[in-house]
């Protein structure tokens, strides 16, 4: 069965002081961009829904292939009516830092209007297997970390959950190093790149064969604002966007001390690229 999933990304964030909070970063990576990988991994299709206030939300989503559905913005509850039609559709608010494929999983299970508790509270995940509305459950999935204010950011920021990643074609991603040699992957880290720019981050050689194997990239999407670099960060966005690029291993990219390779996440086997691969073909 074919499943979408909806990031509903139109609240005003009045608590928490920014009505852009879904591309505030948690271990460098967005909430938009967290919520969304661990989606890319049990969804066919996602979307995001969000109002046109949202501009840097939209201009994010839609460099990155989310879908934009255009939402009052009334509050979760009211803007989810907008996403019914889609069913079976799994809808999940933007600022739930820590979501796995395993909570969406857990809702998939069910046959009728499925709510998400986390600790016996109602938490922005809901799975919507048909128009019927009428009839609902809940289920408790486990703690979940709902960044509605600074704190919350903070506590995110201290757990540093896994991020996942989404796939995109490598051909999209911008180098600015060389590498020392072709590599065979048997198994790939997801690629670390900055959302604004495309420029790789970290994961040059990875790049290199997935583009030359003609294989979707698992990307982590960051935040260069907040990531750390050991030459001048102008210069390395310049350098990709000329093709001017350093020799390799010459930049050493770290968030908050650790290399951007430590971040949580996960690694994708070859034999589901391929298979993600041949379904976009």
């Amino acid at each position: 069965m074919n499943i979408s999933a909806v990031i509903m990304a139109g609240g005003r964030g009045s608590r928490f002081g920014n009505p852009q909070k879904c591309l505030a970063p948690v271990c460098g990576v967005p909430l938009l961009f967290r919520v969304a990988g661990a989606l890319a991994q049990v969804a066919d299709k996602i979307y995001v829904a969000t109002t046109t206030r949202h501009s840097e939300v939209i201009e994010a989503a839609e460099k990155w292939g989310l879908q934009v559905i255009a939402t009052p913005g009334l509050g979760y509850e009211r803007d989810v009516l907008h996403v019914v039609q889609l069913a079976p559709v799994v809808v999940a608010a933007c600022d739930i830092a820590n979501l796995t494929p395993a909570h969406v999983e857990a809702l998939l299970r069910e046959k009728i209007f499925t709510t998400a508790l986390s600790r016996g509270e109602p938490v922005g995940l809901s799975y919507i297997p048909n128009t019927d509305l009428e009839r609902w459950t809940s289920v408790e999935v486990g703690r979940l970390v709902d960044v509605d204010t600074a704190e919350d950011l903070a506590e995110a920021e201290e757990l540093c959950p896994a991020a996942y990643p989404l796939y995109i074609d490598p051909e999209r991603l911008r180098p600015h190093e060389d590498v020392l040699e072709d590599r065979v992957y048997e198994v790939v880290r997801p690629i670390a790149v900055d959302y604004r720019s495309g420029v790789i981050l970290d994961g040059h050689h990875r790049h290199r064969f997935l583009k030359r194997a003609r294989l979707p990239a698992p990307v982590l999407l960051f935040d260069y604002a907040v990531v750390d670099v050991n030459v001048d960060k102008g210069e390395v966005l310049d350098r990709a966007a000329r093709g001017a690029v350093y020799p390799p291993k010459t930049t050493w990219h770290t968030y908050r001390g650790r290399h951007i390779s430590e971040i949580p996440t996960i690694e994708v086997p070859v034999a589901e690229l391929r298979r993600r691969a041949a379904q976009i073909t």
